[in-house]
């Protein structure tokens, strides 16, 4: 569509140009290049070739309307071109320079008419009122052009603007919502927990065994640690003040998340790993990820976590063998743990990969390339 409307504009300029350039050359022969208010050496057919050289130059008055005007002042000098109304339209409807399209119409106005030839002040009076004709309305429509445009751009620079104030506003109200939902998520699964942990901690005083006592101190030490996280996550969104956040665990907190989760956990680290802050955390929650999924699908599976170093990589890899005994009844999974573990291991330039094993259990493997602190 776009080549078929420039197209159609080259015809146009050219189809005007033409029809320019025939009148002027008619009109001139009409009146056998007399032109009475010139006075400059005879020039043979110094009408015609005028007015074809004003025609030619409408050819780049769009892109170039004061190069065209500047050519036809000259000429102006010898006849008056009938290219000169269009020339100086254009100068205003294209160039968007107001004061410039005044002083070259003025200057084309003094060339026209000869002022400084004129004797009297009656002639002077003829010869500007005969020349303004070309030249005055032709300047009122470029002014007038060139105030449209700059009415249509302020009205689209308008509605840009409101249409961005519009789209910031919706994601002011999106994101008032979310923090309202999380909020109240917050809320809800927070009393949930805390019963589960009043609960234990009742188990606990009231349990006939040891195994049993223990069992639900580790449940109500890990229901006290979710809080705690869970605080930390969603109490930025408050507006009561700044939350004090909890350091965030690094490569080194590995080892104690492996003592307190409360599984048979064998821990293979290299000696020497030294890793970034961001890829520490990262490999925490690798970490973290697949110790909770081998407690809920494969309790009293034996668990490896290995970490160690290849090339220019920090290898993390949880591999849990077959379930012990029978999984619990578990509510549905959203299944987000593994993707929002993938994102996060792909936001550090990292590839995961969790898959069944051949012996019937479950490996949960990240590559996360080192970038040394």
């Amino acid at each position: 569509m776009r080549p078929y409307a420039e197209a159609r504009r080259v015809a146009g300029d050219l189809a005007l140009s033409v029809a320019v350039g025939a009148v002027g050359v008619t009109s001139d022969l009409a009146m056998n290049g007399a032109v009475p208010m010139v006075l400059v050496p005879d020039v043979p057919w110094q009408g015609l070739w005028v007015q074809v050289a004003g025609a030619a130059a409408l050819l780049a008055r769009r892109r170039f309307p004061l190069a065209v005007v500047l050519t036809l002042i000259p000429l102006g000098y010898l006849e008056v071109p009938l290219a000169m109304p269009f020339a100086l339209y254009a100068l205003g409807a294209y160039r968007g320079d107001r004061w410039q399209l005044i002083v070259v119409a003025g200057l084309a106005l003094l060339v026209m008419s000869h002022l400084w030839q004129a004797d009297s002040l009656s002639l002077a009076l003829q010869l500007v009122s005969i020349c303004g004709l070309a030249v005055v309305p032709a300047t009122v429509l470029g002014l007038y052009a060139d105030s449209q445009r700059r009415l249509n751009r302020a009205l689209a620079d308008r509605a840009e603007r409101a249409e961005r104030e519009q789209r910031f506003l919706a994601e002011q109200a999106r994101a008032e919502e979310r923090t309202r939902l999380a909020r109240e998520m917050h809320d809800v699964v927070t009393h949930h927990v805390s019963l589960m942990v009043l609960q234990a901690g009742s188990l606990r005083m009231a349990a006939p065994t040891g195994e049993v006592r223990q069992a639900a101190e580790e449940l109500r030490a890990t229901g006290r640690r979710a809080l705690d996280e869970l605080r930390e996550v969603v109490g930025v969104l408050h507006d009561a003040g700044p939350v004090e956040l909890a350091p965030q665990p690094t490569l080194v907190d590995v080892s104690r998340l492996v003592a307190e989760s409360g599984l048979d956990v064998e821990l293979v680290q290299d000696e020497g790993i030294t890793v970034s802050p961001a890829l520490g955390r990262t490999a925490y929650r690798v970490v973290q990820e697949a110790l909770t999924n081998a407690r809920k699908h494969a309790p009293g599976a034996a668990v490896l976590v290995r970490l160690s170093r290849q090339d220019s990589a920090l290898l993390v890899s949880v591999r849990n063998a077959v379930a012990a005994t029978e999984a619990f009844v578990l509510p549905a999974s959203s299944r987000t743990g593994l993707l929002g573990l993938r994102q996060r291991v792909e936001l550090v330039g990292g590839v995961l990969h969790a898959a069944p094993t051949a012996e019937g259990g479950f490996e949960l493997t990240a590559a996360l390339p080192v970038v040394t602190p």
